[in-house]
């Protein structure tokens, strides 16, 4: 298994889409193919009866996914494109926990907005599957044709999962395991397409009016306010936010809020530690003063295996494994993205980011 070394994948704003993907797929084509290979494997343990449609559900969600958006699409097929893989190995690889019918409880993402001493704190970590880890990777997307430049925390041959665009917006997700599962857009690339958004309300509109898979929590944060929205093919609500003018902190992890969303949630799924990080969040989201104290609790190791940094091995249910995280002061225009875990990972990386003149500036 390749370590991809957590690469920060710079695209060029002379370059089209096309070509954006083009390098991104030669560049990773072994890992693209070793990380494919292991989410069709983990998909179809979870439901084996869905071997012989997988063709004819990725096309439909690569067609969706096409009326969505041209450019994200022209990208994707060119990381399939140059690492020599299949339209239905690109949506498996992007979109195989959204994959028609396929509930996986092996995720624990926990998303945080907290407004304090007039600053807007942001984050999450990203709790996969711990195979997942070698292969994250960092996106930086410059400005082109009106679109906002962005860092984006993703997967080696993936568009991305949750990202800061240079307008001041943050798009961070986390799952939540609902039935009514419909074929639809690939989620990655809704965050994408929602991350050249230029303010907090049109970027809630695209979560809410476009044809998604499966459900997640969205957490859509600005310098004003920060709101958690429920997402899934029959309902959208918003669960939990910080409005303009309030100080305080909004919060999620893996299990459903809303009224709207609960009904129908698929409780045999739930991650098992869903309710424990909340509790721990809940009291020490007030601990959280400036941006370093967000970093410290999203790595934080409290009630270990069971914690809000992650580490399954160790024992608990799911075989879930804190690979990352992305967290941001709004406010400063200070942004903190991590590969791995600073205690428990030899490999473990960082990048320090900030923002100037609408373009995002780095240090290892």
């Amino acid at each position: 298994m390749n370590d991809c070394n957590f690469p920060l994948i710079e695209y060029r704003k002379s370059d089209s889409p096309y070509q954006w993907g083009l390098s991104h797929g030669e560049e990773f084509k072994t890992s693209i193919k070793e990380l494919i290979e292991i989410r069709k494997e983990l998909m179809l343990q979870k439901n084996p009866g869905i071997e012989a449609s997988l063709d004819k559900l990725a096309k439909l969600q690569w067609e969706f996914t096409g009326e969505l958006d041209q450019e994200i699409l022209q990208e994707m097929d060119g990381i399939r494109k140059s690492s020599d893989v299949s339209i239905t190995d690109i949506v498996i690889l992007n979109n195989y926990t959204d994959f028609r019918d396929i509930i996986l409880p092996d995720e624990g993402c926990s998303t945080i907005y907290t407004k304090v001493n007039n600053l807007a704190l942001t984050g999450q970590t990203w709790d996969m599957h711990g195979s997942a880890k070698n292969y994250v990777s960092t996106i930086k997307v410059p400005r082109k044709n009106d679109n906002p430049s962005a860092i984006i925390f993703s997967l080696v041959g993936c568009v991305g999962m949750a990202g800061f665009n240079s307008t001041g917006l943050f798009l961070g997700g986390n799952n939540i395991n609902t039935d009514k599962a419909e074929t639809g857009v690939i989620w990655p690339a809704l965050v994408r397409n929602a991350l050249k958004e230029k303010n907090h309300q049109d970027l809630v509109n695209k979560l809410r009016s476009s044809k998604v898979t499966s459900g997640h929590n969205y957490l859509v944060s600005s310098v004003n306010e920060g709101q958690h929205w429920e997402v899934a093919p029959f309902a959208g609500q918003k669960v939990a936010s910080i409005e303009s003018g309030q100080e305080g902190s909004a919060i999620h992890t893996n299990h459903c809020l809303g009224s709207e969303i609960t009904p129908f949630e698929d409780k045999n799924s739930i991650s098992s530690t869903t309710k424990i990080r909340y509790e721990i969040l809940e009291r020490r989201t007030k601990e959280i003063n400036v941006h370093q104290d967000l970093i410290n609790l999203l790595q934080d190791h409290e009630n270990y295996p069971m914690s809000i940094c992650s580490h399954y091995e160790s024992g608990a249910q799911d075989p879930s494994y804190t690979c990352g995280g992305i967290s941001g002061d709004i406010t400063s225009g200070d942004f903190f993205l991590w590969r791995g875990c600073p205690v428990h990972d030899k490999n473990y990386k960082k990048y320090n980011f900030s923002l100037s003149n609408k373009e995002f500036t780095t240090e290892e």
